[in-house]
């Protein structure tokens, strides 16, 4: 039910925002499948609060993350969550995996950098 909360794009940023409470409080893959969707949503405040959720989740929230940036629906708004949600990860591991994914650079050629850098670290972390 959380899950729809999130999704429901006609509800105000605050209800939504409690779905994305509720999946923290309550992880599952599935409520981290939809938090990282949640970073490409068309309010800032929901992809704000998802990527902020995805870095107190820590390492359960990393390999979806990095399943995100490898696919071809990645865009800046995802790239940008998932830099927020790594860089400010609960997880000291987390962090120091990512280190050459956050050094990937941003503007013309950011989207190839990012998805190889994370698809070596999907294939490293397998």
């Amino acid at each position: 039910q959380a899950v729809a909360l999130l999704k429901d794009g006609s509800l105000d940023e605050l209800e939504r925002e409690e779905g994305i409470h509720y999946l923290l409080e309550h992880p599952s893959d599935a409520g981290t499948q939809a938090l990282v969707e949640a970073l490409q949503d068309g309010d800032a405040g929901v992809r704000w609060s998802a990527g902020a959720a995805l870095a107190q989740l820590g390492e359960r929230a990393l390999v979806p993350i990095l399943e995100a940036l490898v696919k071809p629906t990645c865009d800046f708004l995802l790239r940008e969550g998932a830099r927020h949600a790594l860089h400010y990860s609960s997880s000291a591991k987390v962090r120091a995996e990512t280190a050459e994914l956050m050094q990937a650079p941003k503007g013309p050629g950011a989207e190839l950098a990012s998805m190889e850098a994370a698809g070596k670290l999907l294939i490293r972390l397998r």
